[in-house]
């Protein structure tokens, strides 16, 4: 898919959620970007479906849906904390909540969701490979 058709699509997904409404402390994409280079990298979550993960996401991430967070809770557990993000962040302001109540709670988030990573141009990871804009 073309980096035009890909900004196209996201034109027509809802509105980013207001940061005052996560219970996390927010990243930037341009500050998770710079920690992505430091070596104690928070564990990126995306909580999207499977076919959206697949479409783009953020370096590094793993994708760990919504719907399967609880029952991978170990998987959550990092020293470093857990960032999370979803397309507009609708799906991380519904996880927070089940990782704070499991005794998850060194969690961030990625302010404007994964809509601002794409805006910022920062790379993207799609079939295992990092592009550029």
């Amino acid at each position: 898919m073309s980096s035009v058709r890909f900004c196209l699509l996201l034109s027509f997904l809802p509105v980013v959620v207001w940061a005052s409404d996560f219970l996390s402390p927010g990243l930037t994409p341009v500050e998770l970007q710079e920690r992505l280079a430091a070596p104690a990298t928070p564990l990126i979550v995306d909580v999207r479906k499977p076919a959206e993960f697949g479409v783009a996401h953020v370096p590094g991430a793993k994708n760990i849906p919504l719907d399967e967070i609880e029952q991978r809770l170990d998987e959550l557990r990092s020293g470093n904390g857990v960032l999370i993000y979803c397309i507009n962040g609708s799906r991380t302001r519904q996880a927070e909540p089940i990782l704070y109540n499991n005794g998850i709670n060194n969690v961030y988030h990625l302010e404007g969701a994964f809509q601002a990573w794409i805006r910022e141009q920062l790379p993207i990871e799609k079939d295992g490979v990092t592009k550029s804009w």
